[in-house]
């Protein structure tokens, strides 16, 4: 008598289901059932006649119950020649037959729903080890029971594994940045445990024992556990791959070696690497064809780049050398918002005919500069008292009036909006091979993208197009602008408004400027060690590779934070000098508003121009050089901490009033090119653009926020040199494969790598390391370079103590009137084609 079969469940074959476990096809779950007086009686029927008796026989003792045990196991062999095993056997046997009667099922139903049934099957697989009478050893029922369980439970994670193929399938036809980026870890997680619990219980007993349970209050083995089921459904098919897809991704944008990569794939943790270069396809196909979407109907602009790449080569032949070579890197920037105001060509070339005669003044960049001073001095006396504020010594945690408004920082004049809302939607479109140095090779860069982009054809069909019916925001460095203005003018004549180029409003970026900012600080103040300037604080700094301007390598990094701590060295040495003190401590028993305005003499007596003025006019005999350059240096500081800082905030309308001053830095320290460029800006901002065109800028095209976090702005173009950065780094391939075509083939793809490893630090919390490198400990440096000011009393007058030589004024230099107005008298001579453009 066997049991009675069942047919198998349905095996989808063509999704490669793995196959039905032998012991599937054995109901061994489903009851009969019972009807009339033979149905499951309730616990006051059987179960309460088996606790009757239950009850009686806990009355006696052990002994007492072992002999009525024996006289029960003796009728049953010398009446019916049965022992126990063949009575619960044939019980068993009976089961579904005719010749199972209605008592026999009441016997085994109350027997296998019996609440001490679970009790009896652990007591059996544990009972004591050992020896019979005659030699004979027993181990109870464990060896039964445990290959039972294990056919068991591979009965039910089989059924389990069914259940999570659609969970787990992912193919690649449907693959998107999208879907690899739904992949939630508890989300996941949960699924498991809710369709496999068994899986999930096996695994997790298997990963940690109960006293490490008991013990690890932070060692979570949800990630392991998820990746041990994702491995097993791998191993049942290779459809069942959606967490390895995801992994593959992540270690391809992490930079895993090849090697590597098939070591993983033998592991079950990745698809093969050749899979992975079908992946990185598809993402760019995605990429793309989201990009072409979101053109269609979303203002855009874009911003462009040279990059430089060092080939390698392993066989060296008069045809395969070493080399350096030049392409270009481009990025489509997309404002998903359709009631944004997208400035209009039309409407921009009409507001441009009708003011074409208007040009910006020297006197009216001087008013510029007057109505933004108040505001400007508010921010700066800000800083000064956040170089206080932020020391050690002062402990501002602790500070009685931490609270006070007066510790707050001022308003900003025109603030960008901060939340994942207003993070910056980025295409990176695909780079090519061709250098935009040269006027041509910018024009040949232009065509490419529009190309890229499906603007490319006859005029009649682009005209009614969006993009060439609003204006293109091109950003770049100075010498993209000039070669595009460049190109604009020599085609001004030209009938067909595409060749024109007329949609195009072309803008430097600001990291450029203020790159160009700190090349004019270097040759400003790189003087000699007793004028206490950059060289000296480099000196005490140890900082390597700044002593000649480049615009290459860590030099913006480096320059930039030195100036940062030079800084906070000289107001710490100046808030010492001016409240009379020999340490920032003895400054916590005043009141914000004395510290206010101690702030405020510091910065109108120690780091203004109205200070340097008091000085110069003193007699040449009791001038003192050091102080006189101690303040200029102060000034100028002041201006790019308040730039650098408009910038991380988003603060763009302070960057506008810091418009005049750094011209006057740049026409005075004969940086001419940028000082063009800023004539140019300020042109547009006063006259030539229209005020949509004006507010797009503002808002849309001077600084970027990839995540939509507060203090997390950035330039442009110094996202491009992100993107350039990873095209050359960090998602590139190394070595005799890296060429043009790759390069080209994966540029698309690298803003979805990068979020899929943003994603994946989210999901595994990885904390404890940053994007970033770690910051060294700053304020030992800060705290030797102060105290050299202090011992040379840097910022205490000393009549007639003088230098050799002294650094130029270049802000009073750029601004003198006279100046000012010859460069803007050249300027002026090369726009005059302007009036001829429309």
């Amino acid at each position: 008598m066997a049991p009675r079969p069942m047919p198998p469940p349905q095996v989808d074959l063509e999704n490669d289901d793995n196959e039905v476990h032998p012991d599937e096809a054995v109901d061994f779950d489903s009851d009969d059932e019972l009807s009339g007086d033979e149905a499951l009686p309730h616990r006051t029927g059987v179960h309460g006649r088996t606790d009757r008796y239950r009850s009686a026989l806990e009355m006696l003792r052990l002994e007492e119950i072992a002999k009525r045990i024996e006289g029960a196991i003796e009728v049953l062999s010398e009446k019916f020649s049965l022992d126990v095993a063949n009575l619960v056997y044939y019980m068993t046997l009976l089961q579904g037959e005719e010749a199972d009667t209605g008592r026999i099922r009441y016997a085994r139903t109350v027997f296998l729903h019996s609440d001490r049934f679970p009790f009896m099957v652990r007591k059996w697989r544990r009972g004591r080890d050992r020896v019979h009478g005659k030699g004979y050893s027993t181990q109870a029922a464990r060896r039964s029971l445990d290959k039972w369980s294990v056919e068991n439970v591979n009965v039910l994670i089989n059924r389990e594994m069914r259940e999570l193929a659609p969970v787990m399938r992912a193919p690649i036809k449907d693959l998107t940045a999208n879907k690899l980026l739904e992949l939630n870890l508890q989300d996941l997680a949960s699924t498991i445990k809710l369709k496999a619990p068994v899986l999930w219980d096996v695994l997790h007993s298997a990963s940690s024992t109960p006293a490490q349970l008991d013990r690890n209050s932070y060692k979570d083995h949800t990630a392991s556990i998820v990746m041990m089921a994702s491995t097993c459904c791998y191993g049942c098919s290779h459809k069942r791959c959606r967490l390895q897809q995801f992994n593959s991704v992540y270690f391809k944008a992490s930079g895993l070696a090849a090697k590597a990569h098939d070591t993983t794939h033998a592991y079950g943790i990745t698809m093969s690497h050749s899979w992975v270069y079908h992946l990185v396809d598809k993402l760019s196909d995605d990429a793309k064809r989201q990009q072409r979407e979101d053109v269609a109907i979303y203002p855009i602009f874009l911003s462009q780049d040279n990059l430089n790449i060092r080939f390698h080569v392993y066989e060296q032949r008069t045809t395969n050398q070493h080399h350096f070579d030049s392409g270009t890197a481009a990025t489509l920037f997309v404002i998903p918002d359709l009631n944004v105001v997208w400035p209009e060509r039309k409407a921009y070339q009409q507001h441009r005919i009708a003011n074409v005669d208007k040009f910006i003044t020297a006197v009216g960049i001087q008013k510029l500069e007057l109505a933004a001073a108040p505001c400007l001095r508010l921010h700066a006396i800000h800083h000064v008292l956040k170089f206080l504020t932020g020391t050690v010594a002062f402990d501002f945690d602790s500070y009685e009036h931490k609270h006070s408004p007066i510790f707050t920082r001022p308003a900003p004049t025109h603030q960008l909006p901060i939340g994942k809302a207003h993070a910056v939607r980025q295409y990176v479109l695909d780079t090519v091979h061709l250098e935009s140095a040269s006027q041509e090779g910018t024009r040949q860069c232009i065509d490419e993208w529009m190309k890229q982009l499906k603007l490319d054809g006859p005029e009649e069909t682009l005209r009614n197009h969006p993009v060439f019916q609003h204006l293109l925001v091109w950003i770049g460095d100075q010498l993209t602008t000039v070669r595009v203005r460049s190109i604009k003018k020599d085609r001004s004549e030209d009938f067909n408004f595409v060749q024109r180029f007329d949609q195009l409003v072309e803008i430097f970026g600001w990291f450029h400027a203020q790159l160009a900012e700190e090349h004019s600080f270097h040759k400003q103040y790189y003087k000699s060690m007793d004028l206490f300037g950059l060289r000296h604080g480099f000196e005490l700094l140890k900082r390597k590779g700044l002593h000649s301007p480049s615009v290459k390598g860590p030099f913006h990094h480096g320059m930039q934070e030195a100036l940062w701590h030079i800084a906070e060295a000289r107001f710490r040495d100046l808030w010492c000098v001016v409240a009379k003190v020999t340490k920032l401590s003895d400054l916590r028993s005043l009141l914000p508003n004395q510290l206010h305005d101690l702030a405020a003499c510091i910065v109108d007596n120690y780091a203004s121009t109205a200070a340097l003025q008091l000085q110069k006019q003193l007699p040449v005999e009791e001038q003192d050089d050091v102080l006189m350059q101690g303040i200029l240096f102060c000034r100028d500081l002041l201006n790019y901490i308040e730039l650098d800082d408009s910038m991380k905030t988003g603060d763009v309308g302070r960057m506008e009033d810091l418009l005049p001053r750094l011209l006057f830095r740049f026409n005075g320290g004969s940086s001419s090119n940028y000082a063009i460029e800023l004539l140019e800006l300020l042109q547009g901002l006063q006259h030539e653009w229209p005020p949509e065109l004006r507010s797009f800028i503002l808002r849309y095209c001077w600084l970027a926020n990839t995540t939509g976090q507060e203090g997390r702005f950035l330039a442009f173009d110094m996202l491009q040199e992100h993107n350039i950065r990873d095209i050359k780094h960090t998602f590139a391939v190394h070595g005799p494969f890296l060429t043009w075509e790759y390069i080209k083939k994966i540029s698309a793809s690298i803003p979805a790598q990068r979020r899929i490893k943003d994603h994946v630090k989210a999901e595994f919390n990885h904390f404890r390391r940053g994007k970033s490198h770690t910051t060294p400990e700053w304020e030992k440096d800060v705290a030797g370079l102060q105290e050299s000011y202090r011992v040379n009393s840097t910022h205490v007058y000393r009549p007639g103590r003088h230098t050799a030589s002294s650094p130029l004024d270049y802000i009073s230099l750029g601004g003198d009137h006279k100046k000012l107005t010859a460069t803007i008298c050249r300027w002026k001579k090369s726009q005059l084609h302007r009036a001829h453009m429309y």
